[in-house]
C-alpha cells in the first residue's frame, strides 16, 4: 500500500467516525431539545362575528387562515344573536377554533348575574359535550349599570364571579374594553386571563395603518373593514396576541 492509497483509507475511515458521532449526538441532545423547546405556532387571522356578517360560510373562513373565530352569543341578556347557533355548530363542524363573547349591558350587580348566567347557558346549550370554547369574553365598551360609570367595576366582577361558579375560570375570561373608556371603567385588569383592546386609527383593514391601544393588552382589534373568504362584507379583526393570549389558543 502506497502513501496516498494509506490516506485515502484513513479519509474514509474518519469520515465514517464523525457520520457516528452525529447519529449519537443527535440521539443524546437533539431529540431532548426538540422535545424540551416548544415549537412556534402559527398564527393567522382572528376575527369576531355576529348576526351582522349574515350567513358564513365556515368551510371557506376556515380554509382562509383563520385561527380563531369569536362568536358573539348576546347583547345583554335581552338580545340573543340571531346566528349565534348556527355559528357554533357550523364553525366546531368546519374545524375551527372558536371563542365566544357577550355585549356587557346590565343595570346592576343581580344583572349581571343574570347575563352571565344566560352567557354560559345559551353557549352550552349548543356546544355541551361537544368542543368548548376557548374562553368567554366580555365586551365592555359603554357605559352601563344605569349609566353610573363607578359601578362598571362592580357589575363586571359579579359578571366574571357568576361565570366562575358556573365553571369557568378568571383564566378562561377575556375582557374587552373601549380604549377610551379604560380609565373611567377602572376595571380589575389583572384578573381575567387577557385583555382585548380595540384601536382602528384609519380603519382601511390594515395593521399598518391602525393605532395601537394606549393600555396594555393582550390582543389588539384593529379594524372593523377586515376580509375573509366565506363572509360577505366586512369583519372584525384583531391581530398581536401577546405570549399569554397564544397560550388561550394553543392550549385548547
Amino acid at each position: 500500500m502506497n502513501i496516498w492509497e494509506w490516506i485515502e483509507k484513513l479519509t474514509q475511515a474518519l469520515q465514517r467516525l464523525n457520520s457516528r458521532i452525529t447519529v449519537i449526538e443527535s440521539v443524546l441532545f437533539d431529540d431532548k431539545i426538540n422535545s424540551d423547546t416548544p415549537k412556534s405556532q402559527h398564527i393567522g387571522k382572528i376575527i369576531d362575528v355576529s348576526e351582522w356578517q349574515g350567513v358564513i360560510d365556515w368551510n371557506k373562513v376556515i380554509a382562509d387562515d383563520v385561527t380563531l373565530s369569536i362568536i358573539r352569543v348576546q347583547h345583554g341578556s335581552a338580545h340573543q344573536d340571531l346566528k349565534y347557533m348556527e355559528n357554533l355548530q357550523k364553525c366546531i363542524s368546519a374545524g375551527g377554533k372558536y371563542a365566544v363573547y357577550a355585549y356587557f349591558a346590565a343595570t346592576s350587580t343581580s344583572d349581571a348575574q343574570q347575563e352571565a348566567r344566560d352567557f354560559y347557558n345559551r353557549t352550552q346549550k349548543v356546544v355541551a359535550g361537544k368542543q368548548q370554547p376557548i374562553f368567554y369574553a366580555i365586551d365592555v365598551e359603554s357605559i352601563e349599570m344605569s349609566g353610573d360609570v363607578t359601578q362598571m367595576r362592580a357589575g363586571v366582577e359579579a359578571y366574571m364571579s357568576q361565570l366562575n361558579a358556573l365553571g369557568v375560570p378568571d383564566n378562561k375570561i377575556v375582557l374587552y374594553i373601549a380604549n377610551h373608556l379604560y380609565d373611567k371603567f377602572n376595571l380589575n385588569v389583572a384578573r381575567p386571563g387577557a385583555i382585548w383592546i380595540p384601536s382602528y386609527g384609519q380603519n382601511d383593514g390594515t395593521l399598518a395603518n391602525s393605532l395601537k391601544p394606549t393600555h396594555p393588552y393582550d390582543l389588539h382589534q384593529f379594524t372593523s373593514k377586515g376580509s375573509v373568504k366565506g363572509i360577505s362584507g366586512n369583519v372584525d379583526m384583531s391581530a398581536e396576541p401577546s405570549e399569554k393570549f397564544k397560550e388561550l389558543i394553543f392550549s385548547a
